[in-house]
């Protein structure tokens, strides 16, 4: 699947089908329920770790988006790359970029 996002894992769902899933993820502690966006929708922050053992799939579709965002702000000049000892990188966010990635429903991404 090319150009995965977390909207296309519910695609063909109920909205029943889609609740089981997302209450699933709760009680694992894989998801919790952070407020709502301006739309009335609901928002969510993952634990990845807890995400990635539970469902993989999607798992692997919300770290390709995170992955294709940060490069496009990467490429916009908007994020920052620094990488420590280990070879790990840390990402310098941007004013600019934050509110993109808030108004994404990303926030959680300024915590990693």
């Amino acid at each position: 699947m090319e150009d995965p996002d977390f909207d296309e894992f519910f695609d063909g769902l109920s909205s029943e089908e889609t609740e089981e899933i997302i209450q699933f993820l709760v009680d694992q502690n894989a998801a919790e329920w952070t407020g709502m966006d301006e739309y009335g929708e609901r928002m969510f922050k993952f634990n990845m770790d807890v995400l990635q053992k539970v469902m993989p799939g999607l798992h692997s579709q919300i770290m390709a988006d995170i992955d294709n965002t940060m490069l496009d702000l990467f490429q916009k000049g908007l994020v920052e790359v620094e990488y420590d000892e280990n070879l790990e990188a840390m990402f310098h966010l941007s004013d600019q970029a934050r509110e993109i990635l808030h108004e994404m429903g990303m926030d959680y991404l300024e915590d990693e």
